[in-house]
């Protein structure tokens, strides 16, 4: 296990040289843990950084009992702080250099399609494709003196459609618009106000409230999660297709113990089946 993954977490191969990953059983289930472990260039992330995101998501999809998966960069400066732009000449110059556009949106989307609720905990600069990330998430818990932006403009760039889309599902068109077009930095307080994030904690405050989240999230039946996960994510899925998940809660043990649980008043014991 690396000292950087919490106590009791079983490292996974992660494809990525910087990009730690494992999961941590807990009394609750299992949570996933990614780190971004680049922090002496505020955790971006290069070439096979992005590429390894699609397959990793799709590792955590297939482990049973999985409650919550949790993104974090390493070293409390940086969640991600975006691309490595040290590549980009390499891997973006001429009409042949797409890998790494097709890396970043294949990231992007395969965060938000796992099926597993996804936290980012977000401490220090978040910028750039580091926000599409957290952007993908389902629930972002920033630290007080984090900072949010997109320079797409100041490059040359234009943002992946997929991430300016995420973006303009969490804050509307319009201030989509602002962020993107001005290329500002925006603070906690404007990210709290425009939905950028979920929740804010102070630094001293930071591990606690991150703790008590991942514990309410984790105490519920992972099967119902999904489904709702699902149901919210997917507003014109097939009615099909949601009766069975719906079904499918239903018919599981959990739903079961959930209803013994209640009646003992005491709290329930989930397995995620």
């Amino acid at each position: 296990m690396s000292a950087l993954l919490p106590p009791d977490t079983q490292m996974i191969e992660s494809g990525a040289a910087r990009l730690l990953a494992g999961v941590q059983n807990t009394d609750y289930g299992a949570i996933g843990h990614v780190l971004f472990n680049l922090p002496e260039k505020h955790n971006v992330i290069d070439l096979e950084g992005w590429q390894a995101i699609t397959p990793l998501m799709q590792k955590f999809a297939a482990i049973d009992n999985m409650r919550l998966l949790i993104l974090r960069g390493v070293g409390g400066k940086a969640f991600v702080a975006g691309a490595d732009i040290a590549q980009f000449e390499e891997v973006l110059s001429g009409p042949e250099g797409t890998d790494f556009d097709r890396a970043t949106i294949a990231a992007f989307d395969a965060i938000a399609a796992c099926p597993i609720p996804t936290l980012a905990a977000i401490e220090g600069y978040c910028i750039g494709g580091g926000l599409g990330i957290a952007a993908a998430c389902d629930l972002r818990l920033a630290r007080a003196d984090s900072r949010f932006g997109i320079p797409a403009g100041k490059l040359g760039l234009a943002y992946p459609a997929n991430a300016t889309h995420q973006l303009a599902r969490l804050v509307g068109v319009s201030e989509a618009k602002r962020i993107i077009f001005t290329a500002a930095n925006l603070g906690v307080d404007e990210a709290l106000n425009n939905g950028l994030i979920t929740l804010a904690a102070t630094a001293d405050d930071f591990e606690t409230v991150l703790a008590e989240l991942v514990r309410q999230i984790s105490a519920n039946a992972p099967m119902s999660l999904q489904a709702s996960k699902f149901i919210l994510d997917n507003p014109h899925a097939d009615s099909a297709e949601i009766k069975k998940r719906l079904a499918d809660c239903l018919s599981s043990a959990d739903y079961r113990e959930g209803r013994r649980a209640f009646m003992e008043k005491r709290k329930p014991d989930f397995k995620g089946s």
